[in-house]
């Protein structure tokens, strides 16, 4: 299984993309792009969706 090592735009630290996933297959399209781990990921939707809220309410 081929994987990469990709650093979180967010809090710098390293984390592994493994062949397959979703993530894999824009790092493969884009590899100078900017990527978030898990953590980071469910972050930035979180604040997404709370602002998305507070506009509608």
């Amino acid at each position: 299984m081929i994987t990469y090592k990709v650093i979180c735009f967010c809090c710098k630290t390293a984390f592994l993309v493994e062949e397959g996933s979703p993530k894999y297959q824009l790092y493969k399209k884009n590899m100078n792009g900017k990527f978030a781990c898990e953590n980071c990921d469910h972050k930035v939707y979180l604040e997404a969706r709370k602002g998305l809220m507070g506009k509608l309410l």
